[in-house]
């Protein structure tokens, strides 16, 4: 196939309305660049109705029909152009669909050490093969392609560790890869954004900036990760737990949420354990690049059903009192360790008073809202007392965008995770900050933007 000259961007999901399932091609002149492989969340788990961490069962086409992951048909001849695929961060809404989709792309995996790490950790568990070569690229890192390209990796902060912003840095100009981010300037793990690269790819030129809106409708900055540290400290620490069972659940990737619990729990006089495969395998990916060291801080971390079972009946048998259990299921998928819990699979019940507590937001879609309703039903019926909202989002809120606006200046922005809501929010700041209001692109996925 013949390309005329020129930067064309087709996301594939994550864009038009699509929050998650994010992957976006970029073509500039005859090579294709890939922007992240992930999943649909609820749809995935609608699909699986599992603990989202079961990938090798499923059939890549029955996946793709059920709307779990990309439909990548939409780039089917630009594939043997693609010289790069790029991992932004190591959520499954960005890289998850990697090890179903990856094989039939020609080219190298590029991702930080902890995403690569995650990445890793999930073929290995699943048992899963990808023929692409996995190459590392750190923070701040740059990777020449050829002789007109360059990917940067731009630091960013997000709720996973290592996150980056991706900069394509072409003849046309920079394509900036932005999602997800926000400006956390006292983050708990890893240092603030790098705002200086991003002035300074605002001062070469970005013809094209791909932007998280999730948040867009809301006022002012998003709290800081050092808040939500704040409020675990003081339910942890502050509630009168004495001769009671302490379970906290949030989500697996958030290390720094889980290095901060880990901490109380040692100031609490705790042993701390994990129970679930996801916990284990992010965990597992952060121990190996060097961002924490829970097993010699004497984290228990057991990935098994089977092993949690045996784990529960010795914490029941010596004293739940003496625990502070760390457990999948925060969004109460039926199949994670709470809800296992909460449903009596163990041999380890939940009593009255027991604390709960939900260092998490409940992702407001089916069947996350129906799954959490039923375990929270079930929790109100045991006695237990439950603690929710014991956190701080990931995605920049209204400000966190104007500052990134007066950084990055792109000329053209195409709106991510953006339901038609926050489109409309985002839309007004861009024309507000004196911006044509032509040049934000709505862009569903197969559908393409040519700028150049």
């Amino acid at each position: 196939m013949a390309f005329k000259p020129g930067l064309e961007i087709k996301p594939v999901g994550g864009t038009g309305g699509d929050v998650g399932r994010n992957m976006t091609a970029v073509r500039v002149d005859d090579e294709v660049y890939i922007f992240d492989m992930g999943l649909h969340m609820p749809n995935y788990i609608k699909f699986t109705e599992d603990d989202i961490s079961e990938l090798s069962k499923h059939n890549t086409e029955l996946l793709r029909k059920a709307g779990a992951i990309p439909d990548d048909s939409a780039i089917a001849d630009w594939r043997k152009h693609v010289k790069g695929i790029f991992i932004g961060h190591a959520h499954l809404d960005h890289l998850g669909a990697i090890p179903f989709l990856a094989n039939r792309y020609p080219c190298p995996i590029v991702g930080t050490p902890y995403s690569i790490a995650v990445l890793r950790q999930t073929l290995t568990d699943e048992r899963m093969h990808l023929k692409n070569e996995l190459r590392v690229l750190n923070p701040n890192g740059k990777m020449k392609f050829s002789k007109n390209i360059t990917l940067e990796f731009i630091s960013i902060t997000h709720s996973v560790p290592q996150s980056v912003l991706m900069a394509l840095h072409t003849k046309y100009g920079v394509f900036l890869y932005g999602t997800d981010f926000k400006f956390d300037d006292n983050p708990t793990l890893g240092k603030p954004s790098n705002y200086a690269s991003l002035k300074r790819i605002g001062d070469k030129g970005v013809t094209v900036a791909l932007i998280d809106i999730l948040y867009a409708d809301k006022k002012g900055r998003q709290p800081s990760e050092s808040h939500a540290k704040d409020l675990l400290e003081e339910t942890l620490l502050g509630e009168n737990n004495k001769g009671k069972g302490v379970l906290v659940t949030t989500f697996s990737s958030h290390i720094a949420r889980l290095k901060s619990i880990v901490e109380f729990g040692r100031k609490m006089k705790r042993k701390v354990v994990f129970l679930g495969r996801s916990l284990s395998k992010y965990s597992a990916a952060a121990e190996t690049v060097g961002l924490v060291n829970f097993k010699n801080q004497g984290v228990d971390i057991v990935k098994y059903s089977r092993k949690a079972g045996r784990k529960l009946k010795e914490i029941a048998n010596t004293g739940r009192h003496k625990y502070l259990l760390v457990t999948t299921g925060n969004q109460g998928e039926p199949k994670s360790m709470l809800s296992k819990i909460a449903n009596n699979q163990f041999d380890f019940r939940l009593h009255d008073g027991d604390h709960v507590i939900f260092s998490s937001k409940t992702i407001p879609v089916e069947p996350n809202l129906t799954y959490r309703r039923e375990l929270d039903n079930n929790l109100k019926k045991k006695g237990v007392k439950i603690f929710t909202e014991m956190h701080v989002s990931g995605h920049a809120a209204r400000e966190d965008l104007r500052e990134f606006l007066k950084l990055v200046r792109p000329k053209h922005a195409i709106p991510a995770h953006g339901e038609p809501k926050k489109v409309k929010a985002f839309q007004a700041l861009w024309r507000e900050m004196g911006n044509p209001a032509e040049n934000v692109h709505i862009i569903k996925g197969g559908q393409s933007l040519k700028v150049v």
